[in-house]
């Protein structure tokens, strides 16, 4: 936009009405209170910083966003959540093949880094305690590993506790 004074037509423009003409627009925004510290730029670049391997709070510091705040926003936007539901699982796998391809630059040095790649990656093999893990590498039905007589003597237990209970309570 080009900043001049206001034009007023003359006779010779009304006669050329097929030029176009500039015209000067002022956008005029009045929401009120104070405007949003996280817009929505922000929310993004947080979130790529978050991509990178940054965490959250950390994020938040380098783009000058409280933490507090940040969950705030996101507990109360749905897109903003799922946004960075995605950034967080990029992250995770970022990290991932950050620190495979870190141990794979140091195994030809150290025999430790293979060791711990090896007890890490095939337990079964080469670790020296077993060690359970929260994802199950199994489908099974739990109910298939406990034999039907204990399960009987498991409820009878239970509807003798319940009775035990009800009658305290009564």
């Amino acid at each position: 936009m080009r900043s001049q004074a206001p034009r007023t037509e003359t006779a010779d423009e009304e006669k050329d009405a097929s030029e176009p003409r500039e015209a000067q627009l002022e956008v005029v925004r009045d929401v009120g209170g104070r405007p949003l510290f996280l817009t929505p730029k922000r929310f993004i670049r947080i979130c790529r910083w978050i991509e990178q391997g940054e965490s959250a709070s950390e994020a938040c510091r380098l783009e000058l966003v409280t933490y507090q705040g940040f969950r705030q926003h996101v507990k109360r936007n749905p897109k903003y959540q799922r946004r960075l539901k995605e950034a967080e699982e990029t992250r995770e796998e970022f990290l991932r093949e950050y620190h495979i391809a870190n141990i794979r630059k140091h195994a030809p040095r150290n025999l430790l880094a293979s060791l711990w790649w090896l007890e890490r990656r095939i337990p079964q093999s080469f670790a020296l305690r077993h060690v359970p893990r929260s994802e199950g590498s199994t489908a099974e039905a739990i109910g298939e590993k406990v034999d039907e007589a204990a399960l009987r003597r498991y409820a009878a237990l239970m509807e003798d506790f319940r009775k035990e209970n009800s009658g305290e309570n009564a």
